[in-house]
């Protein structure tokens, strides 16, 4: 699916199924079936442990395809990690973009577009959290 990154609106792709399906399931049990004869040479209840075996398989794959997908590649934005913890959403970012700065093939990408702060509000949010934010000056 094609979208924008929350942080830096960049545009990316990243992948909705978050879980196994019926198309995985069908799968996981054909495999087992081809492995139940490649081993046994008939129909064998041991099958079964293959079948789950696949299935877990199938399941952590998924999961690591589509958690590795949700990360922003320009900005460094984790948006499961920030709705766990904002702080440490926002010190992924702030690596990411020291990284970005410091690394010279970035010399001449597009820059991102990071979201602006008024000195106001910038004061607000110093007065009640303490660090260093993250906006368009870095």
């Amino acid at each position: 699916m094609n979208c924008y990154c929350a942080f830096c609106k960049s545009p990316r792709r990243i992948y909705r199924k978050r879980n196994i399906n019926l198309i995985n399931v069908i799968a996981s049990a054909m495999t087992a079936m081809v492995i139940m004869f490649a081993i046994w040479q008939s129909f064998d209840p041991r099958a079964i442990i293959a079948f789950v075996v696949c299935l877990a398989i199938s399941e952590v794959f998924i999961k690591i395809r589509w958690r590795l997908s949700v990360v922003c590649r320009a900005c460094g934005f984790d948006p499961v990690l920030y709705i766990k913890d904002p702080q440490a959403a926002a010190g992924k970012v702030r690596d990411q973009l020291d990284v970005r700065k410091q690394d010279p093939k970035y010399l001449l990408a597009k820059p991102l577009n990071l979201p602006t702060i008024t000195p106001q509000k910038a004061e607000a949010l110093q007065s009640k959290a303490k660090g260093k934010l993250v906006s368009r000056s870095i």
